[in-house]
């Protein structure tokens, strides 16, 4: 979640350029830290020798290394939202990361090592590991220490709504000044939720409106972050303000109620405060970002193997009157148009009439368009969308914004799937399949919703062996 306001986009570049440099040295300690040992003690035992001299690869390995490393660090988002972290959090998550690259490292540069007995293993392991993670955690406790000292001297701070209704905001107000003081937010003011006209400050903060003038709000005034305090008779007005602040990349905090503790939904936060912090991100940063090399990685291949296949339908489709490819207007990701593009299946002028959805037996479908719907094949063109970063192979599917608008109006929830990129295929593909009418499209997207909330490699895997099977069976339309 990138900050809104100038100054605090500056500190987070520098503070990312400065933990970069931090990474690159601590792996240019732990290489040369292991070249000293392989130089001394392990290849000298091979030829007989006291010690071996520095040669020219010294600088291209721990060039090689220090890469490896920032590419390790980049793919498990640890350069991410570096000004709102947790310094125990971040070193948790460093150590399982290094865990993880050390043992690959072993294995792909220093297990072929000739070595007089396993000794020299472990010694090499030592000093690498050892070094990479001592001088990793020093220099990451360094610069997480200094952001927080600059943000209790308030050179770093965040501007933050108070969302609710009045009489539960002054209930909580300690609580959230001690959130607010330990945080670095500073409270710019407070949006009434009640259903009653309210004109008074709350809490001193000065009522600014509605929650229909959150967005003016946010921008005029840079808020990164609200806080929500809501009576549970009024919890029914979560969806929609959930959704609202969601798609203005907000940070979003609330004060849970008695049924969220119990379930476990709530954890006291790093200043002890119990607060529910909503993610707007389904899948952590290793997830979404190894999901999204996995798109590229198969996206190139598979338009390079299908190449053939593409060229042939191509030759198909240009028998029949009207353009190869068939691109419209979708929206993607945070409600982004983006133009899809599909062999074309139908008649040059299918649509004359305005925006109509494809149905059984629809007499706009030419010949060879039916048999690539059956089989899905006019989808993939689909895998430049992919490619160019429109799109994922999982996701919900992309709808245009004459019918996502009518959806929204009758199931405003459908706004949740512009957290994620839309896909060739999907949970609601494989499970309810081709939509006919808004009716459906609700209907389907209660599956992409689940999805959604349940995002991971296991689900994607289980989404693009089903769509296969649909792909074989012919189950298309």
């Amino acid at each position: 979640m990138s900050p809104r306001s100038a100054s605090l986009k500056r500190s987070q570049r520098r503070y990312t350029l400065a933990y970069i440099l931090a990474d690159f040295t601590a792996a240019c300690i732990a290489y040369t830290w292991l070249y000293d040992y392989r130089k001394s003690v392990v290849e000298p035992a091979r030829f007989g020798l006291e010690s071996l001299e520095w040669d020219a690869f010294y600088p291209i390995g721990m060039a090689i290394t220090a890469l490896l490393w920032l590419s390790t660090m980049a793919l498990v988002g640890l350069y991410q939202g570096l000004l709102r972290k947790s310094r125990l959090t971040e070193v948790r998550r460093l150590i399982q990361a290094l865990a993880v690259f050390v043992i690959a490292y072993f294995l792909l540069f220093i297990l072929d090592d000739y070595v007089k007995n396993y000794r020299a293993y472990w010694g090499s392991l030592q000093r690498f590991g050892g070094g990479l993670l001592l001088a990793s955690v020093a220099f990451r406790l360094a610069l997480g220490g200094h952001i927080s000292w600059r943000i209790t001297q308030k050179h770093l701070h965040f501007a933050t709504l108070v969302i609710g209704e009045k009489s539960i905001i002054e209930a909580h107000e300690a609580k959230v000044r001690k959130h607010a003081d330990a945080s670095g937010e500073v409270l710019a003011g407070w949006i009434s939720t009640s259903d009653h006209k309210e004109n008074a400050p709350c809490i001193g903060l000065p009522l600014l409106g509605t929650p229909k003038e959150i967005a003016h709000w946010a921008a005029r005034l840079n808020i990164e972050d609200v806080v929500i305090a809501l009576p549970p008779e009024e919890h029914y007005k979560l969806t929609a303000l959930l959704l609202d602040l969601e798609q203005l990349g907000l940070r979003i905090f609330m004060f849970p109620d008695t049924y969220g503790i119990l379930s476990g939904m709530v954890r006291l936060d790093e200043h002890g405060v119990p607060l529910m912090e909503w993610h707007n991100e389904p899948m952590d940063s290793w997830q979404r970002n190894s999901k999204r090399i996995a798109d590229l990685a198969l996206s190139a291949a598979a338009l390079l193997l299908l190449t053939p296949l593409l060229l042939l339908v191509a030759l198909l489709v240009a028998g029949s009157k009207g353009p190869i490819l068939f691109k419209q207007d979708r929206l993607g990701r945070q409600g982004k148009v983006f133009q899809i593009i599909k062999f074309r299946t139908m008649i040059a002028a299918a649509e004359a009439q305005g925006p109509q959805l494809s149905s059984t037996n629809d007499a706009r479908i030419t010949r060879i368009g039916s048999f690539l719907r059956k089989y899905r094949i006019d989808e993939l063109p689909q895998f430049w969308n992919v490619l160019v970063g429109d799109m994922s192979l999982v996701g919900p599917r992309p709808e245009r914004e004459f019918y996502a608008s009518q959806i929204i109006e009758r199931a405003p929830q459908y706004r949740h799937i512009y957290k994620v990129r839309p896909g060739i295929t999907s949970w609601g593909m494989v499970r309810y399949g081709y939509a006919s009418s808004v009716d459906e499209m609700i209907r389907r997207m209660e599956y992409d919703l689940l999805y959604i909330e349940n995002m991971s490699w296991h689900n994607d895997l289980k989404v693009l062996i089903y769509t296969a099977w649909t792909v074989f069976k012919g189950r298309g339309k």
